[in-house]
């Protein structure tokens, strides 16, 4: 039976970070695609090298070229400008917009049948616009926001009670933005316990708020958009599907 093939868009910080964390997973043989020539090659030159270290069995491959996607079970847009310090999401809807919009022209080209996941920023905006460009089932079209919001709100909780993570039940509706997210702060537990049983109310309008502008705190410090998080919550996506 021959493996899954996952292509990634954009070979940058996320993008190299996921072509890992799927190796490292062995979800699916791995297309690492981008404009900048010999990075998409180097990257996935160098996560293939690691693979006796860490002892997973895959293919990855860097390519310029948008042939290699070709039957992708899934494909996962990073591609596109990150944010800076003191920018918004939507303040990359002109920028990011016009490359997701031509990634999605090629996609459905190369794999009319894919799995699309998108990560480029404003995520809500470029899932909308690959829907409405692709004109595919809106089931086959999946932003990541969710899962990386549900992530850090679980951390922060976990935080606050000193606690393992994998105690914390938690969930994160609404849009991937500081004002149109939705920490589900009444419905998060710790071993089926709310967590207004153990946190006091300031305590977890705090957390509430961290997770809301979990993303704007993070490219403070580093100057740039997260990956490590936002990595790992679309590769919990591709574990799903």
């Amino acid at each position: 039976m021959a493996r899954k093939k996952i292509s990634l868009i954009g070979a940058g910080n996320i993008g190299g970070t996921l072509a890992h964390l799927i190796g490292l997973k062995e979800l699916a043989d791995v297309i690492l695609l981008d404009i900048a020539k010999g990075i998409p090659q180097g990257k996935s030159l160098d996560i293939a090298e690691s693979s006796p270290v860490d002892g997973f069995d895959v293919d990855l491959t860097g390519s310029n070229n948008f042939s290699r996607i070709k039957n992708s079970d899934v494909i996962i847009v990073t591609a596109g400008s990150p944010r800076k310090p003191g920018m918004s999401r939507e303040e990359l809807i002109g920028i990011n917009a016009k490359i997701v919009k031509e990634v999605s022209d090629e996609l459905i080209r190369y794999s009319p049948n894919v799995i699309l996941i998108i990560v480029s920023n404003p995520m809500d905006t470029m899932t909308y616009l690959a829907y409405k460009t692709l004109g595919i089932e809106k089931r086959r079209v999946i932003g990541m926001g969710g899962a990386l919001d549900s992530a850090r709100f679980k951390y922060r909780i976990s935080e606050a009670l000193s606690c393992p993570s994998s105690d914390i039940s938690a969930m994160v509706i609404g849009a991937h933005s500081d004002k149109g997210m939705v920490p589900l702060t009444r419905l998060a537990t710790r071993n089926s316990i709310p967590i207004n049983q153990m946190l006091s109310h300031e305590t977890i309008e705090k957390i509430r708020h961290e997770t809301k502008v979990g993303g704007a705190t993070l490219t403070s410090m580093l100057g740039t958009s997260a990956w490590y998080a936002p990595g790992a919550a679309v590769s919990s996506i591709v574990h799903a599907i």
